[in-house]
């Protein structure tokens, strides 16, 4: 499929867009951004558009610069009102990467020691605009967002993204790569709760979510209906429960409005954890949520239960060399295993980010 003319690259610089949009439960528009790196006083451009779900077409679209910002952020946390960008202590290596001697992610360093900056932006159809404003927030490393929202009784933005804590890696993604992940001095991924508030432009609080201590999980998502309110569960896929930086090989979910808060002992297992596990030599891919009901991606949340949804993940049994699509009822206990196994004649290479859309047309759910 060919890129549209806008982003289209010129002999140096053009336009990308994200990796994540998504559709506002509200509103039912997609909500995405894209960025230009503006190289000569190293800072990002992004355009952000809202589309509607009937004809694509655009809604609304703003454009604005962060000052300083040497590489896009990879995801965006979306509000009723507000888009948050979370820009984590990188630097590139421009030189090196415009010449062709270093790929993007080796042209990459990092500060997993230094604070990093919220940009929060008002979305291109927010009744109330306001000037954006940036807050800086204690180190760590953002990677997906599973959602947001803004506080009733405070006034607070609340989100809830995957990241590593604060480290002394100075070398971006290189223990990635080889015949194998190098885990032993990989940063377990866990999942965080951040909350700020947009009066003060401070960071009230940055903390493993509740609930979530131990649970090295990623690509964290909720059902599409409460992306941007408040959401009893979060799921990913998942590691372990005690903290430790291994292969994906189940799914969990996590209380993060009601869980417990306290820490556990890094090794300890966190029993209170809804998951399961397929095994040795199997690995899972990111989940989807697929509600039961077709129209809830687009309607109002209090209408709905979180429960009411299937989750899909695709699996790969290296014991057969295959990968099956696993589907969890989500009215039950993940714990109690998926209710299908779907397998395919072959093994799916593993991948990222995917979507679902049911046969009639309804609009996608992606994550």
């Amino acid at each position: 499929m060919r890129s549209p003319k806008e982003l289209q690259p010129d002999f140096i610089g053009g336009s990308a867009h994200t990796a994540h949009p998504n559709v506002c439960p509200n509103t039912g528009n997609l909500v995405g951004w894209s960025w230009s790196q503006v190289v000569d006083d190293k800072s990002l451009e992004v355009t952000f558009t809202e589309w509607d779900s009937d004809e694509f077409s655009s809604v609304a679209s703003t454009t604005h610069r962060i000052a300083g910002c040497e590489l896009a952020p990879h995801d965006m946390c979306l509000t009723e009102n507000c888009i948050m960008l979370k820009v984590n202590s990188l630097t590139m290596d421009q030189s090196s990467f415009i010449a062709g001697i270093k790929g993007p992610a080796a042209s990459l360093a990092m500060d997993g020691q230094a604070p990093v900056t919220v940009h929060v932006f008002p979305r291109p159809t927010a009744k109330n605009q306001f000037e954006p404003f940036s807050v800086e927030v204690p180190a760590c490393f953002s990677i997906h967002f599973s959602h947001g929202y803004e506080d009733n009784e405070t006034g607070h933005l609340v989100s809830f993204f995957s990241g590593w804590p604060p480290s002394d890696s100075k070398d971006f993604l290189g223990a990635w790569g080889g015949f194998a992940p190098q885990f032993e001095v990989i940063s377990p991924t866990y999942i965080w709760r951040l909350e700020i508030d947009p009066k003060t432009k401070k960071c009230v609080d940055l903390d493993i979510a509740p609930g979530a201590s131990n649970a090295c999980a990623e690509h964290p998502l909720v059902h599409p209906a409460f992306s941007t309110s408040p959401a009893k569960y979060v799921y990913a896929v998942g590691s372990n429960n005690v903290g430790d930086s291994t292969a994906p090989c189940g799914y969990v979910k996590l209380r993060v409005e009601d869980g417990k808060k306290e820490k556990l002992p890094i090794g300890e297992y966190n029993t209170e954890i809804d998951s399961y596990w397929f095994g040795a030599r199997y690995f899972a891919g990111e989940p989807l949520i697929v509600p039961k009901n077709r129209n809830s991606d687009a309607t109002c949340p209090t209408e709905y239960d979180e429960r009411e949804a299937y989750l899909l993940g695709m699996v790969q049994d290296c014991c057969v060399d295959r990968s099956f699509v696993a589907i969890f009822d989500l009215e039950q206990d993940l714990s109690e295993g998926p209710v299908a196994k779907l397998y395919l004649k072959s093994a799916v290479p593993h991948g990222l980010h995917g979507c679902f859309t049911s046969d009639d047309g309804c609009s996608s759910v992606f994550c």
